[in-house]
């Protein structure tokens, strides 16, 4: 009995520590879905003319559509101080009532520039849902100096940034009104990426995360959590979540950790670690057995060691596809852009030569215009498919994001890596995409670099360089920098 007793506290923690972990991953995995859409709305600024910003209403609303947290999205405009007058009047043909107004650090809202050094500032200037409650933050801009800090950590990184937990400006202007959301900033760039032309927001409320967190645990009320933001201007208010009986539970806890692009949340939990119903019912009836008949005793214990085990199988199962979706793109099944940046990293650190490749596929907009998207999600589909099917295994192959793909692979000179990037260009050209019984001929631009001894961004700067030049020479070009 005693033997019994114990095992099954032992499986019950080991299924705590599993079940804690397959949690953190489905956390990590829901946010970095959120940032990849919030990229795509950056995107759609970054490549698309200003004649196309009118359709961003009709851009957005498809990537709210695919997500139950992310509630806006809020394209900021640089602005000089000069140029405000001119820049609103622009505003007044979509929102005649906005007015340019901040609402400073402890202070109510205040109309005007009200920046001292003269610098450009970020005004709201197109919003999705445009509904009553984000009409009003049309003519918002920050001035304080957390979002600085935002836009100089941009030119830094070039990556996106996430504030800590804060008040919506759409709930309420109330200091006392509850914090429940987050903010996502995503760059978006000139077309040389030396300056910003602006900043995408992602409105992201954050109890949508943490109430499919807790509806979703196979542990039910045995499970606790409590989530804490380690990272800049948390200090004030750093527990995201709570849950009710934290306090209540005196038992097993474990503590992990998710790294959300600039931030660090810690993620604490808790379990009682006593035996539930099924357990306790079990013990009474294996005690009973064991006064009548030794064979019974055999085939329950049988029974709740498979059971058990079953279990285990799945959660681990579980954990691996969470895992799996958190490292690839679910479009093209590549490895997305912060697996690709592992790669590189590991590569780097072993000090290991190798070489990164990266190209756009040509007018890609123009193929989604004239055949439509179904028709370029194929597209996409079909390059991802000739890359993975022509390079092999020893191979990274990523999609970052729209028709953006990279390549990490192992190389020792430029030669090499001339041959191998004409070889992946004119496999393009070559092989056009066939759906519904119709080609959809596609290029692509391409630039590679060879790997000398430079950190993980000054890579990646040297690659997009390439890249650039082979846009800027009419594209459906390869360019070499060694």
């Amino acid at each position: 009995m005693r033997f019994v007793y114990l095992s099954d506290l032992d499986n019950n923690q080991k299924n705590f520590y599993k079940e804690a972990d397959r949690q953190s991953a489905l956390l990590s995995m829901l946010i970095e879905k959120d940032i990849d859409f919030i990229g795509a709305g950056a995107n759609f600024y970054q490549v698309g003319s200003k004649k196309d910003w009118s359709q961003f209403p009709l851009f957005a609303d498809s990537l709210l559509h695919r997500s139950n947290s992310l509630i806006s999205l809020q394209w900021m405009e640089k602005v000089e101080e000069k140029d405000i007058d001119e820049h609103f009047q622009q505003i007044h043909k979509n929102y005649p009532l906005a007015k340019l107004y901040t609402v400073p650090k402890d202070q109510p809202k205040t109309y005007g520039y009200v920046m001292k050094n003269h610098e450009p500032i970020y005004i709201a200037t197109d919003i999705y849902p445009r509904d009553e409650k984000n009409t009003p933050l049309i003519g918002f801009y920050s001035s304080r100096e957390r979002f600085n800090l935002v836009v100089e950590e941009f030119l830094t990184t070039g990556r996106p940034s996430v504030s800590d937990k804060i008040r919506l400006l759409q709930d309420s202007l109330d200091q006392s009104a509850q914090k429940t959301g987050m903010l996502v900033y995503h760059p978006v760039f000139t077309s040389d990426k030396t300056a910003l032309k602006g900043v995408m927001v992602g409105v992201v409320r954050i109890t949508s995360y943490f109430d499919r967190l807790v509806n979703s645990t196979s542990l039910g009320e045995e499970l606790v959590v409590r989530i804490i933001d380690t990272g800049f201007d948390a200090g004030d208010d750093p527990i995201m979540y709570q849950s009710s009986t934290w306090n209540n539970f005196k038992g097993v806890d474990y503590t992990t950790s998710v790294k959300i692009e600039n931030r660090l949340w810690k993620i604490e939990y808790k379990s009682d670690n006593k035996l539930n119903e099924y357990q306790r019912l079990t013990l009474i009836w294996l005690f009973f057995g064991i006064l009548t008949i030794s064979m019974l005793i055999a085939a329950l214990t049988s029974v709740v060691t498979r059971d058990k085990q079953r279990i285990e199988n799945l959660l681990e199962i579980r954990t691996k596809e969470l895992r799996y979706m958190a490292m690839h793109d679910d479009l093209t099944g590549l490895l997305n852009r912060r697996a690709i940046r592992d790669v590189i990293t590991r590569y780097i650190e072993a000090e290991k030569p190798f070489a990164l490749l990266c190209f756009d596929i040509d007018k890609f907009k123009q193929i989604n215009d004239t055949y439509g998207h179904p028709e370029g999600d194929e597209v996409l589909r079909h390059i991802g498919h000739l890359m993975s099917e022509t390079l092999g295994n020893n191979v990274h192959v990523s999609r970052l994001g729209g028709d953006e793909f990279s390549i990490v692979l192992k190389l020792n000179n430029i030669d090499e890596l001339t041959l191998i990037s004409e070889q992946i260009h004119d496999l393009v050209a070559t092989s056009p995409t066939v759906f519904n019984d119709f080609e959809i001929a596609q290029t692509i631009s391409l630039g590679a670099v060879l790997w000398q001894g430079e950190t993980l961004e000054e890579l990646l700067k040297a690659a997009d360089q390439a890249l650039y030049q082979s846009k800027t020479m009419g594209r459906n070009q390869v360019t070499i920098r060694g």
